[in-house]
C-alpha cells in the first residue's frame, strides 16, 4: 500500500540576492514556510511502524532558524531564493531517505501573499 504523509515547519530567516537589481539585494527577513510531503510504500516501514520521522525536518529548520541564510552552504555559494531552497529541501530529505518520495513547497512569508516554489518525485 502506498502511503501518503505531510509534515510543516515554520522558520524566521534573513538573506540577500547577490547581483539583484531590486530591493532584495539588501539583507531582509522573511518568516518562511517549509511543507513536505513523503510517499512510499508500506513496506519501507521500519520495525516500530514509521515510514518517516517528522522530527528529520526539525534538523532542516535548525539549520537557517535565526541565520543568515548566506553564511549557511551551500547558500555561500548560491543565491537563497525560493528555488534554491526548494531543491536544497528535497535533497536533504532525498539523500537521508533514496527509497522514498519527496515533494517540497516553501514559502517566502506566511502571511498576505500565497507565492511559492514547490519540487519533487510526483
Amino acid at each position: 500500500m502506498q502511503l501518503l504523509l505531510h509534515t510543516q515547519t515554520v522558520f524566521s530567516s534573513a538573506h540577500f540576492l547577490r547581483e539583484y537589481e531590486g530591493l532584495c539585494r539588501n539583507v531582509h527577513g522573511h518568516e518562511w514556510l517549509v511543507e513536505l510531503w513523503i510517499s512510499g510504500d508500506s513496506s519501507k516501514k521500519d520495525e516500530i511502524g514509521i515510514l518517516f520521522d517528522f522530527g528529520k525536518i526539525k534538523t532542516l529548520k535548525d539549520y537557517v532558524d535565526h541565520k543568515l541564510i548566506n553564511d549557511q552552504p551551500p547558500f555561500t555559494r548560491i543565491n537563497p531564493t525560493a528555488e534554491n531552497l526548494s531543491e536544497w529541501a528535497y535533497d536533504f530529505f532525498k539523500e537521508k531517505d533514496p527509497d522514498l518520495m519527496f515533494k517540497v513547497r516553501v514559502y517566502e512569508t506566511t502571511i498576505e501573499k500565497k507565492t511559492w516554489c514547490e519540487c519533487g518525485d510526483f
